[in-house]
């Protein structure tokens, strides 16, 4: 018994080395590429330092870690990589890792919007909303979400249902909120099927018709047959 358990406690401890070893392996040739310039490493390299500082075991070691991020975020945001400028543009937001400055934050995700990402699409869409940060602009607001939403972005979906049915910035229109949540629970969204029962209970089978045909045709404009 004794023999065994020291047999299994060495298997352990040779798959942990080996996992380690190929662990650095990896790192360090992320870490080379990144010095090279290559803008993917560079955000992978952040992605890293990012999620050290979430699991470091003292404010000291986050900081540092946060520090080391924005660092290499910015450098693949500079050369136009559209996910690191939605993150540094969050650290910005946060002031993690750099001081505070929400303006910047979101002038770097409005690049990557810009670029088409649409993680970035709905957050600014959600600010012009919002009017927090940016100036409040309904008509920008919707652009930059059915920007997201034509991409297939379920969040961004979701969020055009929720804004017609609970009239979050525009007015209520039962019509599209059944037609954006029908869309999102065509795609597995479970949340958003939830609500098609209750829009039918307060909708007229007209309403109901119209926004399936609605749906119909976003599906077929942009995901096709």
């Amino acid at each position: 018994m004794i023999v065994r358990m020291r047999l299994t406690i060495l298997v352990t401890l040779l798959v942990t080395l080996a996992s380690a070893g190929s662990w650095a392996q990896d790192t360090g040739a992320m870490r080379k590429k990144a010095s090279a310039g290559d803008a993917a490493a560079q955000f992978e390299l952040a992605q890293f330092y990012v999620n050290e500082a979430r699991t470091a075991r003292n404010d000291k070691r986050a900081l540092r870690d946060f520090d080391r991020a924005v660092e290499w975020y910015a450098k693949s945001a500079e050369q136009g990589f559209a996910q690191a400028q939605f993150e540094l543009g969050h650290l910005y937001i946060l002031g993690r890792g750099v001081e505070q400055d929400r303006a910047a934050g979101v002038g770097w995700q409005i690049e990557a919007a810009e670029q088409g990402l649409p993680e970035a699409q709905l957050e600014i869409g959600l600010q012009y909303l919002s009017g927090a940060i940016l100036e409040h602009d309904l008509e920008l607001a919707l652009d930059m979400l059915h920007k997201a939403a034509e991409q297939r972005y379920l969040p961004a979906v979701k969020q055009l249902g929720t804004m017609y049915f609970q009239a979050v910035g525009v007015e209520k229109n039962l019509v599209l909120a059944y037609q954006w949540f029908s869309i999102a629970a065509a795609n597995d969204d479970k949340a958003a099927a939830g609500y098609l029962p209750i829009l039918e209970s307060i909708m007229d089978e007209a309403q109901v018709d119209e926004a399936r045909a609605l749906a119909a045709q976003w599906q077929l404009d942009y995901v096709g047959e």
